[in-house]
């Protein structure tokens, strides 16, 4: 099993988060393996504008409860 990096952008800030995976995540498994971790991990908020407010998208969630948005995915 590959251990893959996520690379997300949050407060102006890059950070990171691993994930195990046979194969390299598609962006929908990262987004929602990362928003599986920020609902375990973070303080929900009110991020982005108020048009997104309609959409159940795990990554419009992403955005307007923790303000992440997902950069990157590569192997380590």
């Amino acid at each position: 099993m590959a251990q893959w990096t996520i690379s997300y952008s949050k407060d102006n800030s890059t950070c990171t988060l691993d994930l195990q995976a046979d194969h390299k995540p598609e962006m929908e498994e990262a987004v929602q393996h990362l928003l599986d971790w920020a609902r375990q991990n973070l303080e929900k908020g009110e991020f982005g504008d108020g048009q997104d407010k309609r959409s159940d998208e795990p990554a419009v969630l992403l955005l307007r409860h923790y303000g992440i948005t997902i950069t990157g995915i590569a192997a380590t």
